[in-house]
């Protein structure tokens, strides 16, 4: 009995390749003959992909980026912009009739690569796009795992993106980024709430108000208009989908130490503050007349590991050092030797 029972196992089937591209196929085939029994209607397209493109002021401003691409010849900025990844995942889900994937095709320690895929079931036009994304720092440093799975995943957001535009005709998108653009600037009636608001996000993200307005070609914040507020909508989303960088949106000017010659000893300066620094200053218990403060050895420190000062005053807040609009000077002094001396902690967690 016990014999017959192992004679009658069951084995498993295993499924062979060509078994799995007729279940693709027949999967495919089945969503053709759907879309072709229920077509869709461009103006019901329009009408939702505006509804939702246009549902408040947070959605229409994650719809367009810019993000720098170099400069003119006159040295002004100059910014590429386009469609961001939540046009076109709302440009996707109001097609309708649609399939949209991506894949990695290739990661390094160096660089990933990812490929898009799109095709529209009604025409059974197809196309694909692929995008890298370089996973080392600027000064050639590769990234950690978890920073690399990070890019992996933006740089697959990406592909689908592009190959969403390249299936869906632009001209149908249009209006929807005119629209997008509208709702997210505002009129000049609103500006001055908009230009408060500019002023709350630069503050929480650490950024340097001059490095804003040195970027934009402006002299301040009364010179913010409703040009100046879609560059920087548009960054701000660029910034949020991985397309660039707060340091390369806004970048800061190479700190050189001064060389030092025999016998003497130069000290490097901030700007409107003396190199000399006083017994129990709120800069640091230094009190040696000559040498740098602790506050400027943490600036120039953080710079040489190659991370902006915006980076390290988000940390220090998340970490209640500082107030929420608090900048390095308002360290006290056995505060500011303790971030001294954790510089290279603070540099593991920006990676």
């Amino acid at each position: 009995m016990a014999e017959s029972e192992k004679s009658e196992a069951i084995v498993p089937e295993v499924v062979t390749g060509s078994a799995l591209e007729r279940i693709e196929r027949a999967t495919v085939d089945v969503q053709i003959a759907t879309a072709h029994q229920y077509p869709r209607s461009m103006a019901v397209f329009k009408k939702r992909a505006m509804e939702m493109v246009t549902l408040d002021e947070e959605t229409a401003q994650s719809c367009i980026y810019r993000r720098p691409v170099g400069k003119d010849k006159s040295g002004r900025p100059e910014y590429a912009e386009g469609k961001s990844i939540r046009m076109a995942e709302i440009v996707g889900a109001c097609y309708g009739n649609i399939r949209v994937g991506s894949i990695l095709v290739e990661q390094t320690p160096r660089y990933v690569k990812a490929r898009g895929v799109a095709h529209d079931l009604e025409s059974n036009f197809a196309a694909s796009s692929e995008v890298v994304e370089s996973t080392v720092t600027s000064e050639g440093r590769p990234y950690s795992e978890r920073m690399r799975m990070v890019v992996a995943k933006a740089t697959l957001a990406k592909a689908r993106r592009d190959a969403t535009f390249q299936v869906v005709p632009g001209a149908l998108c249009k209006s929807l980024e005119e629209a997008a653009r509208t709702t997210a600037i505002g009129t000049t009636a609103t500006l001055g709430k908009r230009r408060t608001l500019l002023l709350d996000w630069i503050n929480k993200a650490g950024i340097s108000p001059e490095l804003v307005w040195k970027a934009l070609g402006i002299k301040g914040i009364d010179d913010v208009g409703l040009k100046e507020l879609e560059t920087l909508t548009g960054i701000k989303t660029a910034i949020k989908d991985g397309d660039t960088t707060i340091d390369e949106a806004f970048p800061r000017q190479a700190v050189t130490m001064p060389k030092e010659t025999p016998g003497t000893t130069t000290t490097p300066k901030r700007s409107g503050k003396p190199a000399t620094v006083e017994p129990g200053g709120d800069n640091g218990p230094t009190g040696v007349s000559g040498e740098p403060s602790v506050i400027e050895k943490i600036g120039i420190f953080w710079q040489e590991l190659g991370f902006s000062e915006g980076r390290l005053l988000t940390l220090l807040r998340k970490d209640k050092l500082i107030s929420e609009f608090g900048k390095l000077d308002d360290l006290e002094p056995n505060q500011a030797e303790s971030v001294l001396a954790k510089l290279g902690v603070y540099a593991s967690r920006c990676k």
